[in-house]
């Protein structure tokens, strides 16, 4: 039986819709659970992977090694803000990554300098306070909002029933 982890990393994964050649950045890879799923589709493309704790990454790294072998994969230690992580990404995506609506201007603006024409930014969530009605959709608004006030078109939010909580997606372009 899958884990609510995995299952939530199965959802991500495929609503990212990871095209061969993709090139990808997630930020907050955490153990590296959607690292290893997108590299299944990926042949040609990549993934660059960061996390600030350095426990973190060692387990992405570990669990992901011979994707890193491979060169499919880049597992990296630090501050999405602060490090060169090279792009342009096809597609950029975040769990559970409070930065992006606590510190807006500084994480779309940093965003928007990494994405390739044409890319956009998938923010994931999934909160325990969920368990009540509609308080998924309250937040999608809410991230919605701070996101297009910086400038960005965002997309209609995508809520996946995955159990108690549910989990989202907001998906958002450079406008």
């Amino acid at each position: 039986m899958a884990s609510k982890a995995s299952e939530r990393q199965q959802w991500a994964v495929g609503v990212l819709d990871v095209r061969p050649s993709d090139r990808l950045l997630e930020i907050g890879c955490g153990h590296g659970v959607a690292v290893s799923l997108a590299c299944e589709r990926l042949v040609d493309g990549r993934i660059v992977a960061l996390d600030r704790s350095p426990k973190m990454t060692e387990m992405a790294a570990r669990r992901n090694a011979r994707h890193v072998a491979a060169g499919r994969a880049e597992i990296v230690t630090g501050l999405f803000e602060r490090l060169e992580v090279g792009g342009p990404f096809d597609k950029v995506f975040a769990f559970h990554v409070a930065a992006f609506w606590r510190r807006p201007a500084e994480m779309l603006g940093r965003t928007e300098s990494v994405l390739a024409p044409g890319g956009a930014l998938y923010l994931f969530n999934q909160l325990p306070g969920w368990g009540r009605e509609g308080s998924a959709e309250a937040f999608c608004r809410e991230l919605a909002g701070v996101v297009s006030e910086h400038g960005w078109a965002v997309g209609e939010p995508l809520i996946a029933g995955l159990g108690s909580p549910p989990a989202i997606c907001l998906v958002a372009r450079p406008g």
